[in-house]
């Protein structure tokens, strides 16, 4: 696997099923006898992107070519890996659907205010155009809806899947332990491969933890570690997939905040303040 081809920049990178799918293509080539870079040539090439997914399928090949793993497992188990988080991530997004719908219409209600305010009658719409009260009203609207649309957008980007596969440290330790050599070796091989890609695998504070305690085990059973640090790596996905789901639901209600702290007030002052202000206008008006 040391000669893995790359292909030009510019090709789009499949999400992480279209990985899964690349992945064991590659593995029945292996199996089959085909040498690694023959078979990454013939599916196209590992792509040079900047994808997540691909980024942590590199991780994984790195590890292998520099420990000697066996390509044709390394690669199945990579496959099933993104497999699973793959539809982890199509249930947190499907999740997430109800909510994005949600801010989209609460964010429109301030023109439908706007209109509401024409449709009304009173000199809405002339208060809002012609006087200092109703500039006023229009700039601080916008800037209350742009902040609500800036604070909707966050608190959805921080419920949706970032496009890693949880638990890749546990797996390339895994590929690394699966190469037969010393466990300093495969520490070295792994450290060395996340800084040449420049991964952050290593910042994941619940991975490093599992991974610990995982090795920790091993030692004291006198077992091989590689089997229990893919079962720990599969309960980190069963973990991330459950944390997205409930994160979903939560943001259901918290983009409330959003809506009663900068929509509604801007609603109020197109559709509701120019009215008022109309009225009292023409009323007061009439009585000189």
């Amino acid at each position: 696997m040391s000669r893995l081809r790359r292909v030009p920049t510019g090709r789009t990178a499949p999400d992480a099923a279209g990985a899964a799918r690349v992945l064991d293509r590659v593995a029945v080539l292996v199996a089959a006898g085909v040498a690694p870079p023959r078979a990454w040539a013939l599916v196209g090439g590992v792509p040079r992107v900047d994808d997540p997914a691909w980024q942590d399928v590199l991780v994984v090949l790195r590890v292998a070519e520099r420990t000697g793993a066996p390509a044709a497992g390394a690669l199945r188990a990579l496959a099933a890996a993104m497999r699973r988080s793959a539809a982890a991530d199509r249930a947190v997004r499907v999740a997430l659907a109800g909510p994005r719908t949600s801010a989209r219409v609460v964010l429109a209600l301030p023109l439908l205010g706007l209109g509401l305010g024409s449709i009304w009658g009173a000199g809405a719409l002339g208060v809002l155009l012609a006087r200092p009260i109703g500039w006023a009203c229009c700039a601080t609207a916008t800037m209350l809806v742009l902040v609500g649309q800036r604070w909707s957008r966050r608190m959805i980007d921080a419920a949706t899947p970032d496009g890693h596969v949880p638990g890749i440290l546990l797996d390339a330790w895994a590929v690394a332990l699966g190469g037969g050599g010393p466990w300093r070796s495969a520490e070295q091989a792994v450290h060395e491969t996340l800084r040449e890609l420049d991964h952050g695998a290593t910042a994941d504070e619940s991975a490093r933890l599992r991974l610990d305690e995982v090795l920790a085990l091993s030692r004291r059973a006198g077992v091989p570690a590689a089997g229990l640090l893919r079962a720990a790596a599969e309960d980190l996905r069963d973990d991330a997939a459950a944390a997205g789901l409930a994160a979903a639901e939560r943001l259901a209600v918290r983009l409330v905040l959003p809506l009663g702290v900068c929509v509604l007030p801007a609603f109020v002052l197109v559709g509701v303040v120019p009215v008022v202000v109309g009225v009292l206008s023409s009323t007061v008006g009439g009585l000189r």
